[in-house]
């Protein structure tokens, strides 16, 4: 199987029954979905009815139907959500715009909430957002599909077949060193580079995986080379690692994050993507070619794909992933306009993963040592390894073959 029909799901409403972390996308649901929080060992606490569509590319509930526990009252004026929260907040959400306000915070969303039917559709994420938030939260949400005559005939179907085939794509090299801190001389391109051979090791050392990297070696590899690389071999995965730097030689800011193609929606993701974007430039390629205009003008393209979506759920898990032993702030799962995702996007899931900042003390200190860049490897097989298991048990319930 090919990476283009492993997991995109296109022209149908996909039913599929994952957990949904809090900083994480929802998965795709039907009408009447059931959703309950996951307390461990403990067994469900909670269940909920909500009706969802899957209709924009990503999971959105009515907000007519939002569970009482966690959304009391919820109103629609003028394209405006309202509603409060157990605890005494309010929520207020608009058509159109990826955010919600909580009492005096500010929760953006990966995707918009948008008026049909009557009614406002809101991303399923913001429930995952709602739950953690609660003093008795624990694992988040599990969206859970009643069980059904044809799926009981699905018992014993194998989801796929062969090895799931893994693009990682260590960034920079040869020529172009990447990130590079002023003080160490650290430079990102070889620690990307560790840190990809780690993660091969590990995913090569797991049942079920197949796995090649862009470069094995301190080369240069074009930007548009490297998810061409991944599309010839019929890749179902593309991860693109690198290491971020703070502008105008700052060193306070710290952390990872997950970017998924998309036009950037602050400030911050469009300077990383024009960061990355910039090894055009040694390409030969005119440096206005890797810019967000541009990338702007392929977005339709992009957008029409449901992949932009499984991306996004994808990052999710590396970033949630990355959350349990990574330093720093956790900067979340993001939308950027990255070319080396542009070739990708279109045929896999694919994501960039920023692991750390190189001119961050802290960061580039742990981001060198090989025993830290081994625990980061291990975090990111796991979350691979969590989100393929997701995928299996959805096609296993729906009864889909691979």
């Amino acid at each position: 199987m090919t990476g283009s029909s492993a997991l995109a799901g296109r022209g149908r409403n996909t039913l599929l029954a994952v957990a949904a972390f809090a900083l994480g996308a929802g998965m795709p649901t039907d009408a009447g979905a059931q959703l309950a929080n996951g307390a461990g060992d403990a067994g469900p606490v909670d269940d909920w009815n909500v009706e969802s569509r899957h209709e924009r590319g990503y999971p959105a509930f009515r907000w007519g139907s939002s569970p009482a526990e966690l959304v009391r009252d919820p109103q629609l004026s003028g394209g405006r959500g309202s509603a409060s929260l157990p605890g005494g907040d309010g929520i207020e959400l608009r058509a159109g715009a990826p955010f919600a306000r909580v009492g005096k915070r500010l929760v953006v969303l990966a995707n918009e909430s948008y008026l049909a039917d009557g009614d406002l559709w809101v991303p399923t994420e913001l429930l995952a957002t709602l739950r953690s938030s609660r003093s008795d939260a624990r694992t988040g949400l599990i969206v859970e599909i009643p069980r059904s005559g044809a799926e009981e005939r699905t018992e014993g179907v194998t989801p796929r077949s062969g090895p799931w085939k893994i693009t990682i794509d260590p960034g920079h090299g040869g020529h172009d060193p990447g990130t590079v801190n002023p003080r160490t001389g650290a430079r990102e391109k070889d620690i990307v580079l560790a840190v990809s051979r780690k993660l091969a090791r590990e995913l090569r050392n797991r049942p079920g995986f197949q796995v090649e990297l862009t470069r094995e070696d301190d080369r240069f590899i074009p930007l548009k080379q490297r998810p061409k690389q991944a599309r010839s071999s019929g890749s179902d995965l593309f991860i693109s690692v690198h290491v971020n730097a703070e502008p105008g030689g700052g060193t306070s800011a710290n952390g990872f994050e997950t970017y998924f193609l998309a036009p950037a929606r602050n400030d911050e993701a469009s300077r990383v993507a024009r960061l990355e974007n910039s090894v055009l430039e040694l390409e030969g390629e005119d440096p206005e070619f890797g810019n967000e205009n541009q990338i702007d003008k392929i977005k339709a393209m992009v957008f029409r794909d449901d992949n932009r979506d499984v991306s996004q759920q994808f990052g999710s898990y590396l970033q949630n992933g990355l959350r349990e032993i990574a330093v720093g702030k956790d900067r979340g799962t993001k939308p950027g306009p990255f070319w080396v995702l542009v070739g990708a996007t279109g045929h896999m899931p694919a994501v960039l993963v920023e692991l750390g900042f190189i001119t961050n003390a802290k960061d580039v200190q742990k981001l060198t040592d090989g025993d830290y860049q081994k625990r980061l490897a291990v975090a990111l097989a796991d979350s691979i390894e969590e989100y393929v298991e997701s995928y299996v048990r959805a096609q296993i319930r729906l009864g889909g073959g691979g």
